[in-house]
């Protein structure tokens, strides 16, 4: 059962209605997590601002969908599972490489470098270890992919807890989870 609905089309303000159409024309449709957002449209404004200004950054599409996967499978979230899954496949990321980072796995060692970041940065809530800044820039991350890796698991972090709190209705393909250790 839906905790928190999906808001129609009708039920929202003109600021949410140009954030819905301007999603339409780039995804082709407008997901649940929006539409769920949109009953707060200060954060539905915190999520397409960051992830604009992230889409601007230095990680690529992939690694960042990879990101989305990593967090959304340790946080057991289902939609941003499905989402970020299908956003990879149109990335070009193969059906190996999406249930790589299902395990916060990547074939090349600087992506692996970002997830592992990344799980010990979602794992520890933001305090992973004193050695993992060191770990990442020996890997050879820069500051910036750091601080981008970092925003990136708080953004999830923020739809995963949306998702799971509400139980948007899963509007993409279901994906199966993998066992995690």
């Amino acid at each position: 059962m839906t905790n928190i609905l999906p808001l129609n089309d009708d039920a929202v303000d003109d600021h949410v209605a140009a954030i819905f159409k301007t999603t339409k024309s780039t995804m082709g449709k407008i997901p649940n997590l929006f539409r769920v957002m949109a009953n707060a449209p200060a954060v539905l404004d915190v999520y397409t601002q960051t992830h604009a200004a992230l889409a601007r950054g230095t990680l690529s599409r992939a690694l960042r969908e990879q990101i989305a996967i990593t967090v959304a499978t340790a946080n057991n979230c289902d939609y941003c599972l499905a989402a970020h899954t299908l956003a990879g496949k149109g990335t070009g990321l193969a059906a190996a490489d999406l249930i790589a980072a299902q395990h916060g796995e990547a074939s090349d060692p600087k992506s692996q470098a970002v997830l592992t970041l990344a799980r010990l940065i979602n794992a520890s809530h933001g305090r992973a270890q004193p050695d993992a800044v060191a770990s990442a820039r020996a890997a050879g991350l820069s500051d910036a992919e750091i601080l981008e890796t970092v925003a990136h698991v708080s953004i999830s972090v923020l739809t995963n807890s949306i998702n799971n709190i509400a139980d948007t209705p899963l509007d993409f393909p279901p994906v199966t989870r993998a066992a995690i250790d």
